[in-house]
């Protein structure tokens, strides 16, 4: 494989590790059997959460040896709209950064996305159903629509169930990722199965948190399609903590753990590279419209 090609491989490898990923112990109190997880708030309120991933990548040496990537995103949620099946938000992408070291010879440009806004409205389950950049008169299609429902979903924000729940209800969804939505020029699709798993349910202050265990899987598509170019295959496994606030529908934060291992194969080149990947993710609540400190940690 030439120099060009490796240096070509080692940069997809690293940012596509690092785009794709994007356990607490709960507080003492009351323990209750079942609960109704919604979103919830008033026009007006806003969120802000910190999300951080770091990612350790087990390169091989002629792709540099091993390299770790650090991804910090601040998040802004602005509640517009409630109604009584759905809730809509004015969300800003305030910071958005990633850090490589070793640093690779070129690195993505960040700075277009930086402040982005979009509007989009959910079922109180949290699951997006329209969505409008902003400066945009028109609604986003499908495909950027389960993208961004995704993201927000590895940020820490998963659907939650229909109706009431009770401690040890799972409730999931599998959804196929394909390469074109992910913005990759390679043979590359994913069957991504996210199951939610209600795992208690505590009294904290002055309201009730539930915990939410979350599994996402990643396996190969069984029949790949992409845009052609180099062909990878990717299996991987992320475990989440959630934290969501019961009495005002409103997620408090995440901790998580992934492993993952990306083989890639470049265009034009007659071996493949083999790539283990493990992650640590952790989103926080850091501030919001609401003063009460027995919701906010």
């Amino acid at each position: 494989m030439s120099d060009r090609a490796l240096t070509a491989a080692r940069s997809d490898l690293l940012v596509l590790l690092a785009g794709l990923i994007l356990a607490i112990v709960p507080a003492e109190g009351r323990t209750q059997e079942s609960v109704r997880l919604a979103l919830g708030g008033s026009p007006g309120e806003w969120l802000r959460y910190s999300h951080r991933n770091d990612l350790v990548v087990d390169l091989p040496t002629d792709l540099g040896g091993p390299a770790t990537t650090r991804t910090t995103i601040l998040l802004h949620h602005r509640i517009d709209t409630v109604s009584g099946d759905a809730i809509g938000y004015a969300t800003t992408l305030e910071e958005i950064s990633l850090d490589v070291r070793p640093t690779p010879d070129e690195l993505p440009d960040l700075s277009g996305i930086q402040g982005l806004e979009f509007y989009h409205t959910a079922t109180l389950a949290g699951r997006t159903t329209s969505l409008r950049l902003s400066g945009q008169t028109t609604e986003a299609g499908p495909g950027l629509l389960e993208q961004v429902e995704a993201w927000l979903s590895q940020l820490g924000f998963p659907p939650l169930p229909d109706g009431t729940a009770t401690v040890g209800d799972v409730w999931s969804e599998t959804t196929p990722v394909p390469a074109a939505a992910l913005g990759l020029a390679v043979d590359y699709d994913v069957v991504r199965t996210r199951k939610m798993r209600l795992a208690e349910v505590k009294s904290a202050g002055n309201s009730t948190v539930a915990f939410l265990a979350v599994t996402t899987t990643w396996v190969p598509a069984p029949d790949p399609s992409g845009t052609g170019g180099s062909v990878a295959s990717l299996r991987g496994t992320a475990e989440q903590t959630v934290r969501f606030d019961v009495k005002r529908g409103r997620f408090l934060g995440s901790t998580g753990t992934s492993e993952l291992e990306l083989v890639l194969t470049p265009e034009g080149a007659a071996q493949y590279v083999a790539v283990n990947a493990s992650g640590r993710q952790i989103t926080r609540l850091t501030a919001s419209s609401d003063t009460d400190p027995g919701y906010r940690e």
